[in-house]
């Protein structure tokens, strides 16, 4: 009878342990709308799970990338192709997308598009520290201010 109390205890207190160290999931809402996001800054902590979720309260569809900050402030390129091809989801492992009640774990994740009154979710690890942008690429949007930055410490 002893040895059962002492192989409970031990098994209840590593399910404690294990989930007083679960990591929090840093949560971040980002509304998207002509021609802004709101909040225009995010700072998120490096190894942290994260969870943003992308609100459309605008009347036409937006774009969400994200990728390292452009140089000369991006309107003197193609930032599509640049965030595409520079997307910070590249290499860090899985993210999970969430839209229209359907969740997939795309290999290699560039833009998300939301329709207007729609939401989206993405989750991920931080895994790449830096500043980056966000932005959003219909045509005129990003030129009208539809961007942001997002550092991860």
């Amino acid at each position: 009878m002893r040895v059962r109390v002492v192989i409970l205890a031990a098994v209840l207190s590593v399910g404690v342990t294990a989930a007083a160290l679960a990591a929090p999931v840093q949560k971040v809402t980002l509304t998207m709308s002509e021609f802004q996001f709101a909040p225009k800054t995010i700072t998120l902590k490096l190894g942290t799970a994260v969870e943003v979720t992308l609100v459309n309260k605008g009347t036409v569809e937006h774009e969400f990338m994200l990728y390292p900050m452009p140089s000369m402030g991006g309107m003197a390129m193609d930032m599509d192709a640049y965030g595409a091809e520079n997307t910070y989801f590249k290499g860090i492992g899985m993210v999970e997308l969430v839209a229209d009640g359907k969740t997939s774990r795309p290999s290699r994740l560039e833009r998300v598009m939301v329709a207007p009154g729609k939401t989206a979710i993405l989750r991920f690890t931080a895994k790449k520290t830096g500043m980056f942008e966000f932005g959003c690429h219909v045509p005129g949007h990003y030129e009208a201010g539809m961007k942001g930055t997002l550092t991860v410490k």
